[in-house]
């Protein structure tokens, strides 16, 4: 019987359907018979991005607050001529914080990003290297919504001061939302080489490593940054896709299970499991883990199919049961289950 499982990996940043595609890219074959039966469970096709660093999460509130709580405020030099900018000493941390600089954020901690903007904008006037203007100008164009805007503001944060890894992490965030992997691929290696314990950085690499299909080199990126932070379940769960992918499927389930030690609600690691161990002949264990997320997400048409399709392979008639469940939640393929093997 031919076995093609397809894991269900998501993003949860960004929401990028992409195609279904298998579990190893290929169908795991069993001559025990010639059927064919798919299981229909991808969502996204690429690892998880969760409880990463982004660059919309720093409060505005905070910003403005250590800008206060910094040292005094510098004024334009006077003695250069008009109009020409004023040069600052730049340095991993800039202590400087022009006013104009200050109103943008008070403007933005209200919700005036536009506002925050044009003040910005006044600092850059003033300060053209003022790498930290550019970077909170990057900040309030992603909260606008606005990726180009933001990706320019940022490559001029980092012209200005190219030692900060975040400036490169969440420019490489940009690019892997605009499916720029090689960009991104290339922005957090960056991040990484400029801070080797960048946790966040190391799994983003890894995903991009998986999603350029270079499966060995993103384990290799999940274990050190696993090796940084040991309770990082998403780097588990990235793991286990990517060992997935490469048939390593004993493996895959080990990096499943710890990430559910770590987060025993995270429902994409039980069909993830699930689906590993069909593929290992374990329908009892995969049966069982199709359940848990059907208790966790009632309404998940997948979950049913994939319950019936390994009910199909243990030879239980409950598949049909699953199908009919699945079909009734708007899966088409179930009703294909369903007229071929429950007649």
């Amino acid at each position: 019987m031919s076995k093609n499982i397809i894991l269900t990996l998501v993003i949860s940043l960004f929401a990028v359907t992409m195609g279904f595609t298998s579990c190893n890219g290929n169908s795991k074959k069993d001559t025990s018979n010639a059927d064919s039966l798919l299981m229909d469970s991808a969502v996204f096709s690429i690892p998880d991005t969760g409880n990463q660093v982004t660059i919309a999460d720093s409060s505005w509130a905070q910003a403005a607050k250590s800008l206060t709580e910094s040292m005094p405020q510098v004024q334009p030099d006077t003695t250069k001529k008009p109009g020409k900018p004023v040069l600052m000493p730049m340095g991993n941390m800039d202590p400087y914080r022009p006013q104009e600089l200050l109103d943008g954020l008070n403007k933005a901690k209200i919700g005036d990003l536009r506002g925050a903007i044009v003040d910005f904008d006044k600092c850059i006037a003033k300060f053209y290297k003022n790498h930290n203007a550019y970077y909170y100008k990057a900040k309030a164009y992603v909260e606008l919504n606005e990726p180009q805007n933001a990706l320019s503001a940022l490559n001029l944060a980092i012209e200005y001061n190219p030692n900060q890894p975040l400036y490169y992490y969440y420019r490489g965030e940009l690019y892997a939302k605009d499916n720029n992997q090689g960009s991104a691929f290339a922005d957090f290696d960056k991040a990484v080489s400029l801070d080797a314990k960048f946790v966040e950085a190391l799994n983003y690499r890894g995903v991009t490593n998986e999603v350029l299909g270079k499966h060995t080199e993103a384990v290799a990126d999940y274990n050190a940054a696993i090796l940084l932070r040991p309770d990082y379940a998403t780097a588990y769960y990235n793991k286990g896709t990517s060992e997935a992918a490469m048939e390593l499927y004993k493996d895959a389930i080990a990096s499943f299970t710890k990430c559910l030690e770590l987060d025993p609600k995270k429902i994409l690691s039980f069909m993830n499991r699930g689906n590993c161990f069909v593929m290992v002949n374990d329908y009892k264990s995969a049966i069982s883990d199709y359940s848990k997320v059907i208790s966790l997400s009632p309404e998940r048409s997948d979950a049913y199919y994939n319950r019936g399709a390994a009910y199909h392979y243990a030879g239980d008639k409950k598949a049909c049961d699953d199908w009919r469940k699945a079909q009734s939640l708007g899966n088409q393929k179930a009703g294909e289950m369903i007229n071929k093997y429950c007649k």
